[in-house]
C-alpha cells in the first residue's frame, strides 16, 4: 500500500459517540454498537470527494477505571466491521483515554488531530470536526478548521458551530459544497452558517 505524500490529503476529523453511532454513555461492549442513519452514505460521499475519515474520540471511561484501552479497541473494531458489511471504512482512530483538563489529546485539545496529521499525511486545508459536543466544534476552531455540530442528547454547551447539521450525511454534503466551490481555506475562510 503506497502512502500518500506528506500532507496532500484533506481529512474529515469524526467524533465516535452519536455521531457514527448511538450515544450510549460509556459504552464498553461491542454489542452495544447501533450505526446511526446516514452514516454509510456520508463516509461513502467523504471518501468519493478524497477525504480520509478520522475518528477523535475521548474515552475518559478508561481514566475513570469503568473499562480498558481493549473495550475501547473492541467497540472500535465492531464498528468498523459492521461499516466493512457496507463497504466503507474509516482511515484511522484516535481516542484518548485520560480524563484531565491540562491533556493534550483530551479534545478540545488538539492532540489527536496533531498526531493523525503527522502519521497519515494529512492536511487541514478543505477539512473540518463533526461531532455533537462543544469539545468537537472547539476543536475545530483550535486547529483552524469548521466545527460542525449535529444534534447531540446534552445541552449543547461551546462556541458558536460554523454549521449545524442534522446528520452526518448533511455534515458532508456541506463539505462537499464548500470543496466544489473552492473555499477550502480554513480559519479565515469559515464560514458563517450555523
Amino acid at each position: 500500500m503506497q502512502r500518500s505524500k506528506p500532507h496532500d490529503r484533506p481529512a474529515v476529523f469524526l467524533d465516535r459517540d452519536g455521531t457514527l453511532i448511538e450515544e450510549r454513555g460509556f459504552l464498553d461492549d461491542p454489542g452495544g454498537v447501533e450505526i446511526l442513519p446516514t452514516v454509510v452514505d456520508a463516509l461513502r460521499l467523504l471518501h468519493r470527494r478524497g477525504f480520509a475519515t478520522v475518528v477523535v474520540s475521548n474515552q475518559s471511561g478508561v481514566a475513570r477505571g469503568y473499562f480498558d484501552d481493549e473495550a475501547v479497541r473492541a467497540v472500535n473494531g465492531e464498528i468498523a466491521r459492521r461499516l466493512a458489511n457496507d463497504g466503507v471504512a474509516i482511515d484511522a482512530w484516535y481516542w484518548c483515554s485520560h480524563y484531565d483538563e491540562d491533556c493534550a489529546c483530551r479534545k478540545p485539545a488538539p492532540g489527536m488531530i496533531r498526531r493523525a496529521v503527522d502519521e497519515h499525511g494529512l492536511t487541514l486545508d478543505g477539512g473540518a470536526v463533526v461531532g455533537d459536543r462543544g469539545t468537537d466544534v472547539a476543536l475545530g476552531h483550535a486547529v483552524g478548521i469548521p466545527g460542525i455540530l449535529l444534534p447531540g442528547p446534552y445541552p449543547y454547551e461551546g462556541p458558536e458551530p460554523d454549521f449545524r447539521a442534522e446528520t452526518l450525511l448533511e455534515a458532508a454534503e456541506w463539505l462537499a459544497l464548500r470543496q466544489a466551490q473552492g473555499d477550502i481555506g480554513v480559519a479565515s475562510k469559515r464560514s458563517d452558517s450555523g
